[in-house]
């Protein structure tokens, strides 16, 4: 019997007992929120209190400050926002970005970002954007002017057409329909195989990325989830079990391309700022602070995913 039909069946038991028929998907709510504070451990509570404790989960700042740009592995780079960070990665065919920034900070900081780690903006091939948001598309538009490809899917395409001025940014340029991402069509940039993911929920057509990354001798695989829900409140109901069964779809992906460090476009939950300071303060030889190890990225969307089914349980219960 699936967990919808469960609920459906005690919805209808209400009628009759609703005491304890209400009380019962509260406890199984507890029990989702249960089982994310046992896969967090002591080394996962960031993202179990950013999602699991009541009126932590947030949006995005937009006003956050400047993120000082840092090179985070051999062949990867960030700068931006520090609540919405573009990625750069170097191939041998030239830079990829995911993501472009918000509106208005191409030319102010991702570019002079780039520029101050010793990158070349001009060397900028691709932009690939998480999902179709402003703020990830924001640059897209003069970055295609000066010669890049744009890259989502068809789904986000239309998502990009259809958004609305807003009333932070107004009515900004957006990129032209130009490459169409699919999953099961990796792109192949020189040296660089990156897979795509389609998990739709944050948006209809919502991109994970995983590439590798390395770190002296070391080679890693990075996995960038470009949609992540950050405030279910925010999310119709229909979305949020979409996302729910893209976040399982990405863990069995992460899994078998084996996984092993966490980067997200919006890093908020994830104990960024410390793993930056760690990385600048790292020693020779010493381990990386962004490779979690497999099993350990499978936990951390495990607390995800779980403490996601505890909202999603108990914004059911009280419609």
């Amino acid at each position: 019997m699936t967990r919808h039909r469960r609920i459906l069946i005690a919805c209808a038991a209400a009628l009759l007992q609703p005491a304890v028929a209400l009380a019962q998907p509260a406890a199984t709510a507890q029990a989702h929120v249960d089982a994310a504070r046992t896969l967090a451990g002591e080394d996962l509570l960031v993202p179990y209190e950013f999602f699991c404790v009541p009126g932590n989960a947030r949006p995005n700042n937009f006003a956050a400050p400047a993120l000082q740009p840092a090179k985070l592995f051999d062949n990867l780079y960030a700068v931006g926002n520090s609540e919405s960070v573009v990625y750069a990665l170097t191939t041998s065919d030239g830079i990829v970005l995911i993501d472009s920034g918000h509106p208005g900070d191409l030319d102010t900081l991702v570019l002079p970002g780039l520029t101050a780690l010793g990158l070349d903006p001009a060397d900028i091939r691709y932009v690939l954007l998480g999902h179709g948001h402003n703020d990830h598309y924001g640059g897209a538009a003069v970055l295609q002017q000066r010669g890049a490809r744009i890259g989502t899917t068809a789904a986000d395409w239309e998502t990009i057409a259809n958004e609305a001025p807003s009333a932070l940014f107004g009515d900004i340029a957006k990129p032209q329909r130009d490459l169409v991402l699919r999953e099961g069509e990796p792109l192949v940039v020189g040296d660089t195989s990156i897979t795509l993911v389609e998990i739709p929920g944050h948006t209809p057509g919502s991109l994970g990325f995983i590439f590798p990354v390395r770190d002296g001798d070391s080679q890693h695989m990075a996995g960038l989830f470009g949609g992540t829900v950050l405030a279910a409140g925010f999310v119709p109901l229909p979305g949020l079990r979409q996302y729910l069964g893209s976040v399982a779809h990405w863990v069995e992906v992460a899994r078998e391309q084996r996984v092993d460090v966490e980067i997200q476009n919006h890093p908020i939950f994830d104990d960024t700022p410390a793993r930056l300071a760690a990385l600048a303060a790292r020693a020779p030889g010493t381990p990386h602070p962004f490779v979690m190890g497999q099993e350990r990225y499978q936990r951390f969307w495990g607390v995800i995913s779980e403490c996601m089914q505890a909202t999603l349980l108990q914004r059911e219960t009280a419609q």
